[in-house]
């Protein structure tokens, strides 16, 4: 890490998981004798899943030729994980690039692939625990809209405790990741498109039509309930106009900010009001 322009060599991060600190001790063993590896390697990105599973993202300024193939099965083979090359335009993946997490929620157990670049939830402890706190609401007579769904590790919940699911999500990665996840664990409940929660929620008030939701039949989905999962910037001042005018019977709204999730509800108060609330702690010690 760097420190008033200072850079600070750290051997072990206690907040991190213990595999985490292996492949960093491991890396800073390996790496200082491959040439390929090491020349302009400018970030390292680590992501490990309870199952023992580790990927590494090498990024550069640099193309990777043959020599780095060749150091990088060489450096997965000593460590154990995966490695993923990037540079501009180019990715090289030895092995896989995504790890496989397994959530145990209540009696049941939800399988997802947690791909590189995309986003997921850090802290698979306290994600059983919110899988679970959202698994209290099962409905299975009611039909319910996700907006941000990502990956999909609430959209397999969802799908096994409501009736029919519409699932949308603006990131292109995100979304092949979601096709996936939802065949991992057969969900024949869930409709999907790559759409932001803004176009969505258009969509839905018929202000605008997009081909990306010509499969889905908008009118069969009850407006049972909202779900939303946004970015730390919280929810845009239209796209509240626009869930008010929807009318959703009810709203479950995963927040990580604190500032916009406050503006957001004050907004919603004016429609909804608060029934149940929850805080989980995703990053202790910090």
């Amino acid at each position: 890490m760097v420190k008033n322009n200072k850079k600070i060599f750290i051997d072990n991060l206690e907040i991190c998981d213990e595999k985490i600190n292996n492949i960093i001790n491991q890396l800073k063993k390996y790496v200082t004798d491959m040439e390929s590896i090491k020349e302009k390697l400018f970030q390292a990105e680590i992501q490990v899943a309870r199952n023992g599973e580790g990927m590494v993202s090498l990024i550069y300024h640099k193309s990777l030729d043959t020599n780095w193939i060749e150091d990088a099965q060489n450096l997965s083979s000593k460590i154990g994980v995966s490695i993923i090359g990037r540079s501009k335009k180019q990715k090289l993946v030895i092995g896989k690039d995504f790890v496989t997490e397994t959530y145990k929620v209540k009696d049941q157990t939800i399988q997802i692939d947690l791909y590189e670049q995309c986003f997921s939830q850090t802290n698979p402890y306290i994600c059983d625990q919110m899988l679970s706190w959202v698994h209290e609401r099962k409905d299975l007579s009611s039909d319910i809209t996700e907006l941000h769904c990502g990956i999909g590790t609430f959209t397999a919940l969802l799908s096994s405790i409501f009736s029919k699911v519409l699932a949308t999500e603006n990131s292109r990665p995100s979304i092949k990741a979601l096709e996936k996840n939802l065949k991992n664990n057969v969900m024949t409940n869930v409709q999907f498109a790559r759409m932001s929660g803004l176009e969505t929620l258009e969509a839905l008030n018929e202000v605008r039509v997009f081909n990306r939701l010509k499969h889905v039949n908008l009118k069969s989905l009850k407006r049972d309930v909202l779900f939303l999962d946004p970015p730390r910037s919280g929810v845009d001042s239209l796209s509240l106009d626009l869930i008010k005018q929807l009318n959703f019977k009810e709203i479950i709204y995963l927040s990580c900010g604190f500032s916009s999730l406050k503006s957001n509800v004050n907004d919603l108060l004016s429609d909804y009001r608060i029934e149940k609330a929850a805080f989980f702690d995703q990053f202790p010690f910090t």
